[in-house]
């Protein structure tokens, strides 16, 4: 064993009581008193025998004694008048100097002090303490169903970025930014959007080789429109699914993929298995985009009876069951939103046409398409359950050949061998840089390729190319032509985006919308956001700012090694391991130094081009660029870089790189530049701590310190390890969400609790080492002095999770793998001997229960 830590003998909280109600400024004054006893007394008269002699001596000594204790007597109410003046002189001066006048202290200040409820103890609800009344001074935008600081600084990232859009492009800018501009501006065109109306859907079903309007729809359109938009050729799904992949970014039916070997970061391989089946175009909010697929997935899986009809749907409406009625409102609205979806495509097609006629034919295909939907929803859970009822995840990732897994799919399709493997890689790697050989041949060489999956994975596969072998051509059909028109027309007409909002309103219960401004803006920054991080780029940062964000994390560094190595559950071994990967686990912080070299920028984005009157394209232009950046490096892997572009309001740990990611864009208030270095390390700081012990968390230990997924841990650790992780489980799955009863989920937010935990205990204690080499710091908040700097780091530390949400959100945010900020604050803090010492919080108070607390760092 190690002797005691480094940092042992400063670990003494400066508080040793409740928060007092009284200010102070950091100094005391002593006043003492000070008496004459020490003077001597006059000497005794004498008694000479000539009375008149004595009598003259007598009175002139009387008088000039007393001419001498007046003279006195006024000096000394002279210097006590000038004592005064200087102690108060001093004194006013002493107590301007501990109050910090700074902009970044009083804007800090004031923050806190109207979001704080005073009136809650501390040691009994420590959110409602220090949150109480955010969601007052921070109502929720009528757009969005959340709201919290990551949102709202977010917001003000973009509206910084849209005022830059809105500049003319000057000489000094790469062609890069340009672009960006330019698509910002066909973006906000909507006159164009108006004039061009469905125009690029039709465009890109073309591109998908799906039809014009879905055969099972047997409609027919006047021979002027026939004639217009005819289409030859057969439906092929295989084909169909590639290109929506290659143009959409979005996975339907088969996922694909392309990322580093888990074993061996230096090689990139295609991975196969389950569907990714969101999108990757632009959305008003990501966050409600999210929760829209939930609630979709919500009540397509709430129904098991594939031979319920349109009018099953409209009848289980009348069930008692809140939760029924709710799942039926869904569905059914989701139906209803299909066939206006088509109503106002078919007019575009055909004004001539009665879209009446098509009605029922369109809400019946709905409720097939929503059949498929159903069964895909199906075969993926029993894939990632089988994945997460794994002991080991290492023990889950296999190799395949194309031939062996084409095989294991013959086996629930034959006799009659259907080649699917080898067509889809073909399709999907077209075009690619992979496809041109040495000896000019433009096909993909398959033979020798190892796909990465896993037994969940392969199941997957079999059981969904076996399904789409029963199902009828039309329901598939309609299926992939819907997937795909659901994603493209928010970026149309007027009409079509009211009728989104519309939905949006009627199954999320969000009113109003983003304005356009703001909209075109989110969506160019996440299509190109190195472009315009451009904007963000300041030399001034990268002198000052950067300089005590890289000290902080250094401390915070040294804080968690310090831990490590005052483990008693770790061996020798595993400690020296992990302090390696901690040592060489590298940060990208601001932003990249390439962004501001217009060169470098340019040939970046090479790739991109843009058009002033197409806006849908240039999106989808952007995210086939993307798709075939990652085709062509499935070969020549990237080094791994910033896991985000530095635009982003948020923190990134990537595994495979060993690294962490803090942009540009979330070091500002309320994050950062808060007056005080306590209010920093209790916000930024333990975000850098969030991050860097993820590095160590359950799925970050399994990973070593090149990044490569090995045991590098002893067994005899992991055990003790995985003993710790149950009491994070069996803690958070206690926490119960009264309303909407429901209890959070353990074992879904483990990763990011134990990086909560351990996150902020390393920032407390990396603030400690900077009071220590640094001093204390001798300014208060003002408002706050009663405060001490410890105190104020757990309230910074609050502040940071303050949030609203309405009841939606709320639902659904106990399925996200971070806990509500409510949660995350009572379960960290709940654990935290450091926090209850600091608030002198009893044991059995609402923050310092009974129960034991969990620790692993």
């Amino acid at each position: 064993m190690l002797g005691p830590p480094s940092w042992a003998y400063i670990i003494q909280s400066t508080i040793s009581g409740r928060i007092s109600t009284r200010g102070h400024s950091g100094a005391s004054v002593e006043h003492v008193n000070q008496n004459n006893n020490g003077a001597k007394s006059p000497p005794a008269l004498h008694h000479y025998p000539n009375n008149n002699l004595i009598g003259v001596e007598s009175r002139f000594r009387r008088k000039y004694y007393n001419k001498t204790l007046f003279i006195l007597l006024i000096v000394l109410i002279i210097l006590l008048l000038i004592t005064i003046i200087v102690l108060s002189v001093l004194l006013s001066k002493n107590s301007i100097s501990t109050i910090c006048r700074s902009n970044e202290c009083l804007r800090t200040a004031s923050n806190l002090i109207y979001s704080m409820d005073e009136e809650t103890d501390p040691c009994e609800d420590f959110y409602q303490f220090t949150c109480g009344r955010w969601s007052d001074e921070h109502p929720r935008p009528d757009s969005v169903i959340s709201n919290d600081w990551f949102r709202e600084r977010q917001i003000r990232i973009m509206r910084q970025l849209r005022k830059f859009l809105k500049q003319n492009v000057s000489d000094t800018e790469p062609e890069a930014v340009a672009k960006a501009k330019l698509m910002y501006k066909s973006c906000m065109d909507t006159q164009t959007l108006e004039e061009r109306g469905m125009e690029p859907i039709i465009h890109f079903l073309n591109e998908f080789k799906l039809p014009i309007i879905p055969s099972g729809l047997n409609i027919t359109l006047s021979p002027e429109s026939a004639k217009k938009y005819n289409q030859s050729g057969e439906f092929n799904w295989l084909q169909s699914v590639v290109y929506i992949k290659k143009f959409l970014s979005m996975d339907i039916m088969i996922g694909f993929d392309i990322f580093a070997d888990p074993f061996n970061r230096t090689i990139n391989r295609i991975a196969l298995g389950t569907p990714e089946t969101e999108s990757a175009l632009p959305f008003n909010n990501d966050d409600v985009h999210k929760i829209l697929y939930k609630v979709r997935k919500k009540f397509i899986l709430a129904d098991d009876d594939d031979d319920n009809d349109e009018n099953d749907i409209e009848g289980r409406e009348e069930e008692e069951e809140e939760a029924a009625k709710q799942t039926s409102s869904g569905l059914k609205a989701y139906v209803s939103y299909v066939k206006q979806i088509f109503e106002i495509y078919l007019l575009y097609l055909d004004p001539d046409a009665n879209p009446e006629d098509s009605e029922n034919n369109v809400g019946e295909m709905t409720v097939n398409a929503v059949k498929v939907a159903r069964k895909i929803y199906k075969l993926k859970s029993a894939a990632e359950n089988a994945t997460k009822s794994s002991k080991n995840p290492i023990d889950d990732i296999i190799y395949i050949t194309v031939k062996d897994l084409q095989k294991h799919t013959d086996k629930l399709i034959s006799p009659k061998t259907i080649p699917i493997w080898n067509d889809y890689l073909q399709l999907m790697m077209s075009d690619s840089l992979n496809t041109k050989n040495i000896n000019g041949s433009e096909k993909f060489n398959t033979t020798d390729l190892k796909i990465i999956t896993s037994e969940a994975d392969i199941l997957y596969l079999q059981t969904i190319v076996e399904y789409l072998q029963e199902l009828p051509t039309s329901h598939l059909e309609f299926y992939l032509w819907l997937s795909a028109v659901e994603e493209l027309i928010l970026h149309t007409t007027s009409e079509m985006r009211l009728l989104h909002a519309e939905y949006m309103r009627l199954v999320i219960g969000t009113e109003g919308s983003t304005p356009r401004s703001l909209y075109c803006a989110h969506g160019i920054n996440s299509l190109m956001g190195m472009a315009l991080s451009y904007a963000l780029a300041d030399d001034n940062f990268t002198r000052h700012k950067l300089p005590n964000v890289e000290r902080m994390l250094n401390d915070i560094r040294r804080s968690f090694n310090n831990l490590v190595r005052s483990t008693t559950w770790m061996d020798e071994p595993t400690k020296y391991e992990t302090l390696q990967k901690s040592a060489e686990m590298k940060s990208f912080i601001g932003y990249p130094e390439w962004i501001t070299n217009n060169t470098a920028l340019d040939d970046y984005y090479q790739g991109v081009k843009v058009n002033a009157s197409t806006h849908l394209e240039n999106m989808v232009g952007v995210l086939l660029w993307q798709t075939q950046m990652k085709l062509n490096d499935l070969n020549v892997p990237e080094p791994f870089g910033w896991a985000t572009s530095p635009s982003n309001v948020n923190a990134f740990h990537t595994f495979q790189a060993n690294a962490i990611t803090i942009p540009i864009a979330i070091l500002q208030y309320p994050f950062y530049d808060l007056g005080l270095e306590a209010l920093n390390y209790g916000s930024i700081g333990t975000i850098l701590g969030h991050e860097l012990t993820h590095g160590f968390d359950d799925n970050g230990r399994m990973f070593d310190k090149n990044g490569n997924m090995v045991q590098w841990w002893s067994n005899e650790t992991i055990s003790e390890y995985i003993n710790r992780t149950e009491c994070f489980i069996e803690q958070y799955s206690h926490y119960y969400l009264p309303d909407i009863e429901e209890y959070i989920d353990g074992e879904l937010t483990l990763g990011e609790n134990i990086a909560d935990n351990g996150g902020m205990r390393e920032a407390f204690y990396a603030y400690r080492l900077f009071v220590k080499e640094n001093g204390r710091e001798k300014i208060k908040l003002p408002g706050l002095e009663h405060y001490s700097h410890e105190q104020l780091f757990f309230i910074s530390f609050g502040n940071l999770w303050c949030e609203s949400y309405t009841p939606t959100a709320s639902r659904y945010a106990v399925e996200d793998s971070h806990c509500p900020g409510k949660v995350r604050l009572k379960g960290v803090l709940s654990n935290s001997e450091e926090f209850a010492e600091t608030f002198n919080c009893p044991r059995g108070s609402g923050m310092n229960p009974n129960e034991p607390k969990c620790r692993i760092w």
